[in-house]
C-alpha cells in the first residue's frame, strides 16, 4: 500500500509541514526511471525525494543526503528551480500528489504502480513530464484529479453496503482487512460502523512491512504473520520498504526467476541432445548415401520417370529398400544427388559431434549454475546470472515491439524475416553495416541478421545457430545439409529492378555448412 491513496494521504501531510515554504534546488535523473528532487527548508536544512520508476516497481525514498555524480546527469523541471512551495496535498481518492508552487506551477507525482511520473502543469495546463514512454500522460488534465465520491451514509445504503461503491482506493488490502472483521455478516449499519473505523484507523496507522508469496508489501493495516519492520514515521517506512524490497524481496523473486528461467534451458538442453543421440541410431540403421547411389546406378532400367520413390533389391543388408527419390530428377541425377550427400557425409558427422560436444558442455554449465543459484543467500550472489533475465526480458520487450522474428542466443540478438516485403525491411532499414547478414544459399528464404553494434567478432556457434534458422527458414529447410552465406550488411546491396526480398550480395565471405534447425 505505499502508493495507496491513504498512505499518500499521511505522505502529504507530513510534506506540507516540512516543505511549506522551502525552496526547490535541483532536480535531476542520472540513472534512467530515476529522477531526484532536492529542497533548501527555510531552517536552512535539506530534504531529498529519489523517485524511482521502474517498470516493475516504483516507489518514492527520502535519502538524508544525495551526491549528485559529475556526468551522466541531466537538468529536468529547470523552471521550477529556486521556486518556493505554497502547500502539498492529496487529490481527492486519487494515487496523486500535488506540489503547489508560486507561479501557478504544479509538480503531481502520479504514483499508479508501473506506470508513475512526475508531470509539471503550468497554469493548469500541461507543461512536461520525467517518464515520456507514458504517451496517456499528456493529455492528463489538473483539474480532473481529484475524483469525487459520495461517502455518505445515505449513498452506503444505496449501494447495499458495497463498500468499493464509495471507497474504492481501499484496495484489496482493506478488503482483507474488513472480511476479518466480519463484514459480510453485518448488517447494514454494521458494515457502516465497521467502515468508519476502518477510515479512523487510516488517519494514523501503524506501517508494517511484511512479507508476502508476492514479495515484500507496505501495509496500514493490522497483520498476522511475519512482521520485518514496523514504524509510525512515513518516511522511515518509505525509506525501509524500499531497503526490504531489494534486499529481500527482489532476492527471492530474482531467485525464483532463475530457478525457472535456468530450469527450463537446462532440460531443453536435455532434450536437444537426446534429439542429436536419436540422430545417430536413426543414421546407424539406415543405408549410407553411397549404397544408395550405388543400388540406384545398379538398378536404373527398374525406376520409372517421375517417381517419388522406388524399393529396390538391397544387395548390402540383404531384402529391399525404399529410396526417396527427386520426381523431377532421372535415375542417373538421383544416384548422383545421393552421391553428393555422400560427400558431404563426413562435413555433417563432424557437424553432429560439435554439436554433441557443446551441448553436453552446455548440461553441465547450466547444471553448475542452478546449483549455484539454488546455494545463494544474498542477491550479490546472484548478479553472475542475471544476464539470463535481462535476455528474457529483452526478448518478451522486442518481440512486441519488433516486425521480425527474434532469437537470442550466447547473449546475441538474431533477427528473422517474415517475407520478401518484410526481408527489404529487415536487411535495408534496420540491419547496420557491421551486423551479420545470413541466406541460404542458391534458394529463396528468410534474411537472417546477427546484431553486432559494438563491432565485436561474432563466436563461431552464434554463427552456425543462426545460419541453422537461415536454412530452416528457407526451400532447403528439409534437406539435411545446408549451405548458409555469411557475411556484412555492408556487402548486400539493393537495385531498383530486383524484386521484394532479392538483394545482390558483393561479398560472400563465409559460407557454412548446417543442418536446418529451429530453436528457441
Amino acid at each position: 500500500m505505499h502508493n495507496n491513496h491513504f498512505f499518500l494521504r499521511i505522505l502529504a501531510r507530513e510534506l506540507r509541514q516540512i516543505l511549506t515554504y522551502a525552496r526547490l534546488k535541483q532536480c535531476f535523473s542520472q540513472e534512467k526511471d530515476e529522477l531526484v528532487i532536492g529542497f533548501e527548508r527555510q531552517n536552512g536544512q535539506d530534504l531529498w525525494i529519489k523517485c524511482s520508476f521502474g517498470s516493475q516497481f516504483s516507489s518514492l525514498q527520502f535519502p538524508d543526503d544525495f551526491r549528485r555524480a559529475g556526468r551522466n546527469s541531466v537538468d529536468l523541471f529547470s523552471d521550477l528551480l529556486l521556486h518556493e512551495v505554497q502547500d502539498v496535498r492529496v487529490f481527492e481518492n486519487e494515487r496523486a500528489i500535488g506540489m503547489y508552487f508560486l507561479g501557478e506551477q504544479v509538480l503531481v507525482f502520479k504514483l499508479f504502480g508501473n506506470r508513475s511520473n512526475v508531470i509539471l502543469f503550468q497554469a493548469g495546463e500541461h507543461c512536461s513530464q520525467f517518464q515520456k514512454r507514458l504517451g496517456k500522460d499528456f493529455a492528463i488534465q489538473l483539474d480532473q484529479l481529484d475524483r469525487k465520491l459520495d461517502q455518505r451514509f445515505e449513498a452506503f445504503q444505496q449501494a447495499d453496503g458495497d463498500w468499493m461503491t464509495l471507497y474504492p482506493t481501499l484496495g484489496k488490502e482493506g478488503g482483507v482487512y474488513l472480511n476479518s472483521l466480519g463484514y459480510s455478516k453485518q448488517s447494514v449499519s454494521g458494515q457502516w460502523a465497521l467502515l468508519q473505523q476502518t477510515m479512523e484507523l487510516l488517519h494514523e496507522p501503524q506501517f508494517t512491512i511484511i512479507e508476502t508469496e508476492k514479495g515484500i508489501a507496505l501495509s496500514l493495516f493490522p497483520v498476522a504473520g511475519e512482521v520485518l519492520y514496523q514504524t509510525k514515521d512515513v518516511f522511515d517506512a518509505l525509506n525501509q520498504f524500499y531497503s526490504l524490497h531489494y534486499s529481500v524481496g527482489e532476492f527471492r523473486r530474482e531467485k525464483s526467476l532463475l530457478r525457472e528461467t535456468l530450469g527450463k534451458l537446462h532440460l531443453k538442453a536435455i532434450h536437444y541432445l537426446e534429439s542429436l543421440e536419436k540422430q545417430q541410431v536413426n543414421r546407424d540403421a539406415s543405408l549410407a548415401y553411397e549404397e544408395k547411389g550405388n543400388i540406384l546406378m545398379a538398378f536404373l532400367h527398374l525406376i520409372p520417370a517421375g517417381a517419388n520413390a522406388v524399393v529396390l533389391d538391397n544387395f548390402y543388408q540383404g531384402g529391399t529398400v525404399s529410396i526417396k527419390l527427386n520426381a523431377q530428377l532421372s535415375g542417373p541425377e538421383n544416384a548422383e544427388n545421393y552421391y553428393r550427400k555422400a560427400k558431404n557425409f563426413s562435413k555433417e558427422i563432424a557437424q553432429w559431434e560439435s554439436n554433441v560436444a557443446r551441448k553436453k558442455a552446455e548440461i553441465i554449465e547450466l547444471g553448475e549454475q542452478l546449483k549455484a543459484v539454488e546455494a545463494a543467500q544474498v542477491r550479490r550472489e546472484l548478479k553472475p546470472f542475471l544476464q539470463y533475465l535481462q535476455v528474457q526480458q529483452s526478448t518478451k520487450q522486442s518481440a512486441e515491439e519488433l516486425p521480425f522474428k527474434q532469437f537470442i542466443t550466447g547473449g546475441w540478438t538474431i533477427w528473422v524475416g517474415k517475407n520478401a516485403k518484410n526481408n527489404d525491411l529487415l536487411t535495408l532499414k534496420y540491419a547496420k553495416k557491421f551486423d551479420i547478414w545470413l541466406h541460404a544459399r542458391d534458394v529463396s528464404g528468410s534474411h537472417v541478421i546477427i546484431r553486432n553494434p559494438q563491432q565485436r567478432t561474432v563466436p563461431k556457434h552464434v554463427i552456425e545457430k543462426a545460419a541453422e534458422l537461415a536454412a530452416h527458414f528457407s526451400k532447403r529447410a528439409n534437406e539435411s545439409l545446408c549451405p548458409v552465406i555469411v557475411t556484412a550488411k555492408k556487402y548486400v546491396r539493393k537495385t531498383k529492378d530486383l524484386l521484394p526480398g532479392q538483394v545482390i550480395v558483393d561479398r560472400e565471405e563465409e559460407v557454412v555448412l548446417v543442418r536446418p534447425t529451429y530453436w528457441e
